[in-house]
Parts: C-alpha cells; structure tokens; sequence
C-alpha cells in the first residue's frame, strides 16, 4: 500500500471542497506575492544597458551605492539601480584603482571598472539624476531578482502550504502526488508551486472530477527533474 507525501490523520479528515478553496486561495496568494515581486523587486541587468538607457534617454535616474572613495586604492562593488519600463532594475560593477589587482574569483564575474561610475553616467548625458546613497538594503536574491528581505520568508510559507496540499488535498490532475511532490523540491520549485495551484484541479466553476488517463508519475519525475535540474538551476540564477 502507498502512501503519499506528508499525509497527516488529521489534514487527511479535511473535506475535498475545502481542500478546493485552500488551492484557490494559496494561487491567490501566489500572485498576489508575484505582483510584489515585480513591483518591489529589481530585475538583474548590465552595466552595459544602463548606458544605452542614459544615452537613449529612457532613463532619467540612477541610485549608486557603494565604490571607492576619493584617492583610495583596492577595489570595492558599486551597486547601481534604476526604473526602465515600469520595471526596477539593478546592476553591479566593480570599481577599481588598478584592474590588475582583481582576480575573476574576487569580483563573481561582474565587470570592473576604473573610472568613477557616476562620474561616467553624467558624461553620458548630463540631464540625468545621480542620487548617491550612502547605504543601500540589499535585501535578497530570488531567481537572480533582487526582492525585498520579506519575500522569500513569505515564500517559504506559500511552499510549504502546497506541499501540505499535494499530500492531503484531492487527487492532483496531470501528474501524481509524488511526481508533484519531486518538482516542488527540485531547483525549478519557484515555477513548479504556481503551475501546481494552476493546473492541479479544476478552475473555478467546474465541478470536481477524478483525474483520468495516464498521469506523470513519481518515478518518471524524478529521473526527468534529475536530468533537467543543472539547466533550471542555472536559469533561475543559481551559480
């Protein structure tokens, strides 16, 4: 006899109708989270369409934190963040007194630069508003996005509540309870929880129905998230 993921005697007495509007609810809450995602977070960009962004006029200002004081030797990370589209953005370099003395394991593959940034941003065009902060929240990266330090905590409860409605809720369409239960913990479970809220019963107005024809099971799963999980990890930012 099988069982499936966290199925616990007391979450397993929970009627399916109500299991139905837990699924609804946390998808409301997905998207509510994703929303503010993209209204507070920052998409990662360059250095590179930050200047084509000045030049071309689409962007009017610039937050840099960060870089070398005056006259100072070393190097040390210049944080630069801007709207483009509606759309936050950030980018970081490396600011430098001598590029020599920086090796590719010190500056994590970001760009180093020898010239003031601000200072370059302006000689691009000089309308532009450089807004210097003297500290800036880094808050936290999630899927290589730069979100506010709550998000993924918040996140964190969403995933474990569609674990508890994997093992618990009705049976899942599309593919089993374990084949689920595998993608929720696999690199690409930031996509894996909104398809699984999406897609895992019936929309809104259709009656609920078992799930028939063949489903993707556990095994399967497993082997495919085995084979594609390098890929997704490096997708969603992962180094």
């Amino acid at each position: 006899m099988t069982t499936s993921p966290v199925q616990g005697p007391v979450l397993a007495r929970v009627r399916p109708d109500a299991w139905r509007r837990v699924r609804y609810g946390l998808l409301v809450a997905c998207f509510v989270l994703l929303g503010c995602g993209l209204l507070l977070g920052s998409a990662p960009s360059s250095l590179a369409d930050l200047r084509e962004g000045v030049v071309s006029g689409r962007i009017a200002e610039v937050h840099v934190s960060g870089g070398l004081p005056p006259g100072a030797t070393g190097y040390a990370t210049v944080t630069l963040a801007w709207r483009e589209g509606g759309l936050g953005r950030y980018a970081e370099v490396v600011e430098a007194s001598d590029p020599a003395a920086t090796s590719p394991s010190e500056v994590g593959g970001r760009e180093v630069v020898t010239a003031d940034v601000a200072q370059t941003l302006r000689a691009l065009d000089p309308g532009v508003r450089i807004v210097a902060e003297t500290w800036s929240d880094p808050g936290q990266k999630l899927a290589g996005w730069r979100v506010p330090g709550w998000l993924p905590g918040v996140g964190f409860v969403l995933w474990l509540a569609t674990v508890a409605l994997v093992g618990n809720g009705a049976q899942p369409w599309w593919a089993t309870r374990w084949a689920w239960f595998w993608a929720l913990f696999s690199p690409a479970a930031v996509v894996a929880v909104p398809l699984f809220l999406l897609v895992s019963g019936p929309p809104p107005g259709v009656a609920e129905t078992r799930p028939t024809g063949r489903r993707l099971t556990g095994g399967w799963a497993f082997i495919l998230i085995f084979l594609t999980a390098p890929a997704a990890w490096t997708a969603l930012g992962g180094r």
